[in-house]
């Protein structure tokens, strides 16, 4: 059986509130998050809305969010959390759809339902985007693989310093805060 495929356009007025993505125009349903790696999602995206919003660098999004990340594929993923710098979101009404761009940082969060294959097809597609910085969050490893545009991965673990490189120059935290 051929699955159908549709556009981002169809994609975007029919799919509600599923917890679905759309890859080259197939309709990919999302499992929902167990407790501790959605847990470690919100500790993310708190410590990263602690650092961007008072500096007004920018918006920081959570996986609610729809990003088409090319303008020639029916594509349209919803990370974890997101970071879109200042100067580069969405304008008038385009505010209330997909964005239309790839972001500064993803974060993609490991839970026992996520497939390794899975995993690395998403990073492929960001990374094809453009994405300059993505970071896999392993809570049972507890470990963050950092994939920054033009360098080799990096793998933190709970004793090292995360920082936002060349996206967030200025962010830091301990690996470790996210997995208190």
């Amino acid at each position: 059986m051929v699955a159908t495929r549709i556009t981002v356009d169809q994609f975007e007025a029919t799919c509600g509130d599923e917890r679905v993505e759309l890859i080259d125009g197939v309709i990919v349903p999302m499992t929902p998050a167990s407790y501790e790696p959605s847990k470690i999602t919100m500790k993310i995206a708190l410590w990263l809305g602690m650092h961007v919003l008072p500096r007004q660098l920018g918006d920081v999004l959570s996986a609610e969010a729809g990003f088409v990340l090319f303008p020639d594929r029916e594509t349209v993923l919803a990370p974890d959390v997101a970071f879109v710098r200042a100067g580069r979101e969405p304008q008038g009404e385009a505010r209330w759809h997909f964005a239309r761009l790839a972001p500064d940082l993803v974060v993609e969060v490991l839970s026992p339902s996520d497939r390794a294959s899975d995993t690395q097809a998403k990073v492929a597609l960001y990374q094809d985007a453009g994405v300059p910085l993505i970071w896999i969050v392993d809570p049972q490893a507890a470990t963050v693989k950092v994939l920054a545009l033009g360098q080799p991965p990096v793998i933190l673990t709970a004793t090292d310093t995360l920082d936002g490189g060349e996206v967030l120059p200025d962010f830091q935290v301990e690996v470790a805060e996210f997995f208190a």
